[in-house]
């Protein structure tokens, strides 16, 4: 089966209507609590964390936290929502809305660039999962080959910053390429080989399923390419009640520690893990799925402790955005991430 659930987008300017109707929207929604034997217990603190999209394989660390009542243990009744749309995240955890969200470090930094009162508090997904991808049937090889082919996008500013950085990289004239937003779109695009390549599928996703489809794709994620790591998955919380808000920094802290033990557990467990995500992840073929989730788990875990970020990381991806005008003035790292609730912290 292929899932055409888009996962992430660049964040838009926040109109008054398209705020409403996400709020509206998610609060018509069902909940999912992580109370043991599916009840709510009164002692626990009731939080809301807004998913950049419907569950997925990417989502398997916060699954399994609630399945094996790692978030109830820390007193926290979790519910784990899907919004109406993936940029909202940021719009309504700066809100106040809902206590967390999961977005993506390229868009905290937009977000901050918006005036949105977000900062990423612990990563996910600890490295990029964006891709270059082409079918076996594909004339495109290698990434040198992109010139003079059709490459299909996401329609997401970020992917074209990052052909631009491969451009640069491997000496193919922009001009020799042409580029058709495909958005939700991307794999029936090269099965139809309406497009010879694609930029903003997923690795342990979009490539996934193309393998499963036997159609040995080209897989190279863009830090290979050209563009500097980055963190693909990140927990946002509000910035202003960090700042001031003493009950809900240690709700941060609290999540964050539960959530720990969902990545250790999906580590120590793929069978755990692969069933947790099989009772929430619709749309997918049950092998697919299962293959999915087998190559997320490795991901979970990037260079330093579970859930970390690096602010130096973070500084050089944000300076790249910066000389690659996705940004239009420098922000501080500072402004947009800190480790401080993170559990080895």
């Amino acid at each position: 089966m292929i899932s055409k659930l888009p996962r992430r987008t660049v964040i838009a300017g926040i109109g008054a209507g398209a705020l409403v109707a996400a709020l509206a929207a998610c609060g018509s929604s069902s909940t999912t609590s992580s109370a043991p034997g599916g009840s709510s217990s009164p002692a626990l603190r009731n939080i809301t964390v807004v998913l950049d999209w419907f569950p997925n394989p990417d989502h398997v660390a916060l699954y399994l936290a609630q399945s094996k009542g790692y978030f109830a243990a820390a007193g926290l009744n979790v519910t784990l929502q899907a919004p109406s749309d993936p940029s909202d995240p940021p719009k309504l955890v700066s809100a106040g809305k809902f206590e967390l969200g999961i977005s993506y470090e390229p868009e905290t930094f937009l977000s901050r660039q918006a005036g949105l009162k977000v900062t990423a508090v612990g990563a996910l997904i600890p490295t990029a999962l964006n891709s270059v991808l082409a079918t076996k049937d594909s004339p495109v090889k290698s990434i040198s080959d992109l010139g003079g082919h059709i490459i299909g996008d996401a329609g997401l500013s970020s992917d074209q910053a990052f052909l631009k950085a491969i451009y640069t990289k491997y000496g193919i004239d922009p001009a020799t390429v042409k580029t058709i937003n495909l958005r939700t779109s991307l794999i029936s695009a090269m099965v139809a080989g309406n497009v010879d390549a694609t930029i903003g599928g997923f690795r342990n996703i979009e490539a996934v399923q193309l393998q499963m489809m036997g159609l040995d794709p080209l897989v190279v994620p863009v830090t290979d390419a050209g563009v500097p790591n980055y963190d693909e998955l990140v927990v946002i919380a509000n910035s202003d009640r960090l700042a001031s808000d003493p009950a809900y920094q240690q709700v941060v802290r609290d999540f964050l520690s539960a959530l720990a033990k969902g990545v250790q557990a999906a580590q120590a467990s793929p069978a755990d893990a692969e069933a947790a995500m099989a009772t929430v992840a619709k749309g997918y073929d049950p092998a697919t799925l299962a293959k999915m989730v087998q190559t997320t788990i490795p991901l979970l875990k990037g260079t330093g402790p579970v859930l970390s970020m690096e602010p130096s990381q973070w500084d050089t991806f944000g300076q790249w955005m910066l000389a690659n005008k996705l940004i239009t003035a420098a922000i501080p790292t500072s402004d947009v991430m800190t480790t401080k609730y993170l559990p080895s912290s």
